[in-house]
């Protein structure tokens, strides 16, 4: 069975509710604003706009919405990073170039936010997205990322000094101009503050908060940056005997006076971003 997920705001969401209205089913599920079954396909519409579509052929139904919510697809230039909240770790950033033929490509595989897919999820589609669509990979282990601290840069300048080397690497490639779109993670005035004294720097950008759910560029962009992450996780995590924990929870505290004890605190420059509290408070270095 297949499956996807679109996101829609509260007009669009009434919309659909009328559009389906005599093809919805009894369901007790609280969270939902209406279960319809239409041509064999599933339609949830949950009341916090996500519309889950559920069936052995997902597409007709998926271009039916997407007309009915006059949603057209186009090419776009995502970037999104993952590894921003992990003490162990690197940072990933990744820019995908999508074109609109490859939208359905990536419906088909259900991609969406990262966030909301568990790692096994991640790992099963990632390679598929990394052979097909365009991307830059950037990867800025532990070790440099304290370096830069050590310097002076703060996580929102560094994101933002990777983001602008992917975006011009991947639009570079392209023989015409597409939207490029960021998940914002500060302001315009401050990203471009931060960039101001890069060679190049790519200016024309839309910023978006939860940009994932403006175009799937972000969306596998964020799937190809977090399964890059998972990857050099389980590298550490081979070195050291431990599988390492996600995350900055208590759990993580444990396991770094763990790895302090079986290798000594210098240790963790190579594997943990030092800077987080989980490490401070416990007075290292």
């Amino acid at each position: 069975m297949k499956h996807y997920t679109i996101s829609v705001n509260d007009t669009e969401l009434d919309k659909l509710n009328r559009v389906y209205q005599y093809y919805t089913i009894e369901d007790q599920n609280p969270y939902l604003a209406f279960h319809a079954v239409h041509n064999g396909t599933d339609v949830l519409a949950y009341k916090t706009g996500k519309v889950l579509l559920q069936g052995n052929e997902i597409t007709h139904e998926l271009v039916s919405i997407k007309q009915h919510l006059n949603r057209e697809d186009y090419a776009a230039v995502g970037s999104d990073e993952v590894g921003t909240g992990d003490v162990f770790g690197p940072i990933v950033i990744c820019t995908t170039y999508v074109s609109s033929a490859d939208i359905a490509f990536l419906e088909s595989l259900n991609v969406r936010d990262s966030k909301n897919m568990n790692d096994k999820s991640i790992i099963a589609i990632a390679s598929k997205i990394a052979k097909k669509i365009p991307h830059t990979l950037l990867i800025l282990p532990p070790k440099k990322y304290n370096e830069l601290v050590e310097e002076g840069y703060n996580l929102n300048k560094m994101k933002a000094l990777l983001h602008n080397q992917a975006i011009v690497k991947t639009t570079s490639k392209l023989d015409h101009q597409v939207p490029v779109i960021l998940d914002q993670f500060c302001t315009p005035q401050l990203y471009f503050n931060y960039i101001k004294d890069e060679t190049l720097i790519y200016r024309d950008i839309e910023f978006h908060t939860k940009a994932e759910q403006i175009h799937l560029s972000v969306a596998a962009a964020s799937i190809i940056a977090r399964y890059a992450f998972l990857v050099k996780i389980k590298e550490y995590s081979d070195e050291l005997g431990i599988e390492l924990k996600k995350g900055a929870s208590k759990e993580v505290d444990e396991q770094i006076l763990e790895i302090v004890e079986k290798k000594g605190p210098q240790f963790l420059k190579v594997i943990a971003k030092t800077n987080f509290k989980n490490v401070t408070k416990q007075n290292l270095f």
